[in-house]
């Protein structure tokens, strides 16, 4: 983990979303898909707390984050940051995906917004050549990943509640033949959707078995490093502090008693 001094290059607007391109080859270098990056939201000490967010897009000298409309005042300062500010960002913090050495079917699957923190590994995974299912479900449009964004290569399913995009309801239907197909699989997206996704892999193929899915819990990071324990969660068997453990976790040690 590193405290970096990066720049906010470029602001891109899509509808009320911000994406914010930071630049700093030295955290870039660093990041890895998953991993989050704590940036401090403000000019003096208020707010004091960093806030905590997941890339979409790693390249070689930059990484980009995805801010949609949010009440939090330290969200707000950086949405209207000007271009060339000064951003103070510390990470990476704890352990991101990890690339399956056996698999050659990914299937990544995804709830609401933190679909789009998939995206650096769908991208990783389309440039080894594997063969990459995406599947998102969302309650709104804006939520939803743009087709153009992703590789030509990725097979894309897409639900929403209201079925303003894809299929409507949600993606239950679809999964247990994206699982059967599937070597291993990466998620992101809240608790009850893990739990939802464990009893599908375990009614599809029997047993869940270790190194078949990574979760990503996500969670607000206070230090970054396990001194405050504020991310403590109840996963890998106990109350863990998922800065050190996690975020991303095998789904066997998630759901482990």
């Amino acid at each position: 983990m590193v405290q970096v001094k990066a720049k906010l290059q470029a602001r891109e607007l899509q509808g009320a979303v911000q994406f914010l391109r930071v630049a700093s080859s030295s955290m870039a270098e660093r990041l890895q898909p998953g991993q989050p990056v704590l940036i401090k939201v403000g000019w003096g000490h208020d707010p004091f707390l960093r806030r905590t967010f997941y890339p979409i897009s790693l390249e070689s000298d930059a990484f980009v984050i995805r801010v949609p409309p949010d009440a939090d005042r330290g969200r707000a300062w950086l949405r209207m940051a000007p271009e060339g500010t000064e951003l103070d960002c510390l990470g990476p913090i704890g352990a991101g995906f990890t690339m399956p050495t056996q698999a050659q079917r990914i299937l990544c699957v995804g709830r609401g917004e933190s679909s789009w923190w998939l995206l650096p590994f769908v991208n990783a995974a389309s440039d080894r050549g594997l063969a990459v299912t995406l599947a998102v479900e969302a309650t709104t449009r804006r939520q939803i990943i743009p087709a153009r964004d992703l590789p030509l290569s990725v097979e894309y399913h897409v639900a929403t509640r209201d079925g303003s995009v894809g299929d409507k309801g949600d993606l239950t239907p679809a999964l247990p033949s994206l699982l059967r197909w599937a070597d291993a699989v990466v998620a992101a997206g809240p608790m009850a959707f893990y739990q939802q996704l464990r009893y599908t892999i375990e009614s599809t193929r029997t047993i869940l078995t270790r190194g078949y899915a990574q979760v990503l819990v996500a969670t607000e990071f206070f230090c970054g490093y396990g001194a405050c324990q504020s991310c403590v969660a109840d996963v890998a068997g106990g109350r863990r502090r998922v800065c050190l453990r996690g975020p991303v976790f095998d789904m066997v040690d998630v759901f482990r008693s």
